[in-house]
Formats: structure tokens, sequence, C-alpha cells
């Protein structure tokens, strides 16, 4: 079982784990209604890892945090709105950003987007896989945007291996979340600060996307996943970016890899029991619940990406139909 130490803060209210660690909470709007950043003095100074969303209630929360302790650099883990969201705010305060160059250019890409053209590229990639191009929730605008109101200007990247203002810190990179999640590690007193690669109870959302759709992002983050194991230590603190801290990182990287393997293999039954399967008609079988219409686009994604992981391993194929529905065959 995973070990998880202490009890947990309030919003906005620090919490000490460690030497020089401090956990923060910040509100969402969404599930799983939370954001955990992390305040850490380092050799160089004191750093925040993540910021937040981009709206006025963080900002405000910020306000009140930065004035009793600012942060001279901040690490932005991954474009995600809840991870990047305050960074030009926190810019403005002084601080320097740094952000993996491909997770900056991708939060450029999308934040750039119009709403029609956005909503052309949702619906022509849920058609492709057998879904209503205009399926609930297209035509609201770059969500995107709303939740990252402005990008920082002059981001530093975020290059691997050990940081050279604090050498006792080192950052890897994990695919399949996103284009080059970072994860920052300290070797002494072992602590991963592991975002959303390496929750507690739930597994990041891995997905196939409309601008890369022969993309494996599976394979990407199983991979990733292999090597935190192999490399990373049994005793670690892990930091994620929401649940709580906890130890027993190779525990649930070994539950992680048997939740996907699993979904694999009720794939494979299936079109070895079909014939052939489209994503849309796999959909409910891997999300059987319920999807409100901002969670659809992130269930067939993530669908999408273990169809194309078979895909790509070469176990089956993956023509169109007479439709321009592609169907994934043996």
């Amino acid at each position: 079982m995973l070990e998880y130490p202490g009890s947990e803060p309030g919003f906005a209210s620090p919490l000490a784990l460690a030497a020089g660690v401090e956990w923060i909470r910040l509100p969402l709007s969404f599930p799983p209604r939370h954001v955990n950043v992390y305040r850490i003095e380092t050799s160089g100074g004191t750093i925040l890892v993540d910021t937040g969303l981009g709206n006025r209630e963080t900002r405000e929360l910020w306000d009140s945090l930065w004035s009793r302790a600012p942060c001279s650099k901040v690490v932005v883990t991954h474009f995600h709105p809840d991870h990047i969201g305050q960074a030009a705010a926190l810019e403005g305060l002084g601080a320097k950003i740094l952000v993996p160059a491909p997770e900056i250019a991708k939060a450029r890409q999308i934040h750039a987007l119009g709403a029609d053209e956005l909503t052309l590229h949702m619906s022509r990639f849920f058609i492709a896989h057998g879904l209503s191009g205009s399926a609930p929730g297209f035509g609201r605008g770059n969500g995107y945007r709303y939740m990252v109101p402005v990008l920082p200007e002059r981001s530093l990247a975020l290059l691997k291996g050990a940081l050279d203002f604090a050498p006792e810190w080192s950052v890897r990179f994990a695919g399949g979340h996103s284009p080059a999640h970072a994860l920052l590690t300290r070797d002494q007193a072992p602590i991963v600060v592991a975002g959303d690669i390496l929750l507690p109870r739930i597994t990041p959302n891995i997905s196939v996307w409309p601008e890369d759709p022969d993309a494996d992002p599976l394979g990407d983050y199983l991979r990733a996943l292999d090597g935190l194991r192999r490399d990373l230590p049994t005793d670690g603190l892990i930091l994620p970016a929401h649940g709580s801290p906890y130890r027993g990182i190779h525990e649930r990287i070994a539950a992680i890899q048997a939740h996907h393997a699993a979904r694999l293999d009720l794939l494979r039954e299936a079109i070895g029991t079909a014939g052939s399967v489209s994503a849309a008609e796999m959909l409910l079988r891997l999300f059987p619940h319920e999807l409100d219409p901002g969670s659809l686009p992130f269930a067939l994604g993530e669908t999408v990406a273990h169809l194309n992981h078979l895909w790509r391993r070469g176990e089956i194929e993956r023509p169109r139909d007479r439709h321009g529905v592609y169907r994934y065959m043996r």
C-alpha cells in the first residue's frame, strides 16, 4: 500500500512536508477540484513548481501568498491550464519562468487557435472516429484561453539534467500526458516532484489529439514509466499535482501499468469478437459512466490512444471505411 505522510492543507495554506519543501493546494473549478503546487528552498534560492489556473480567484490567492514568501524562479511542469495558468502573473511579480521548450510551444499553438478553427479541428477528429461532428461541447470557443488568458512573455527553456542554479535538483521529461512533462528529482533525502505523471489515486489523461492523429502517446507514457521505475529509488517522497504526497513509487507505477494493460486487453478482446471497431464503439467500454460534454474529448482521445498503441505495435490495422471512419481490426 502507498504511504501518505501527514495531513492535508487547506487552500492557499502552505504545509511543510520536509526541510525546505512546502505543499500549497489551490482550487480548481473542475474535477479533481484542486491542484498542488510546491515551494522549494534550493541552494540557488526559492523556486515554485507550477502555478494554478489563470483565473481571478487564484490570482488573488497568489497576491497574498507571494507577498509573504516570493520565489525567484517558477518551474512549470507542462502546458495544461492548471499548471501554467498563473505563470504570466508571477512573471509580472518578478519571477523567472522556466518551461520545457515543447510545452511552451504547445501552449502558444493552442492559445493562438481561433474558436472556429478549434471547432473545425475537433469536429473532424470526432467524425473520423465515429462520433457526430456536432457533439455537445462544440462552439464554446477556445477554452484554453479562458483558463490561461496570458502566457509568459520571456520564459526560459527548462533543460534535462541538473539545474544550473541548484545542482542538487535534476530535471527529466516524460511523454504521453503532454509533449515533455518535467519532473524534478533530488537524490539526497529523495523527492520526486511528479506533476501529473504519478498521481496516487487516478491516472493522467493519455490522449491522441487532432493535430497528431497517428501519435502513440500511450507508448510514450509506458516507456517513461519504465524509465522512472528503473531510475528512481523506492523510498522517495512523491509530490503529485493532484491527491496527496506519498511513498511507494514502484508500487504505484506497477498499478498504473496494470491499469493500461487491462484496457488494452479489453480492446483486444472486443476486436477479436467484433472483427473491427471504431473508437466511438469502444468509448463506453473504456468509460462506462456517463460523460459530460467537457470530458467527452478527453475520453475519446484516450480511447484512440489505446487503439493507436495496438496499431503502432503492429497488432491491428487501421483502415478507413466508406464513410471515412477509422476501423481498428486484425
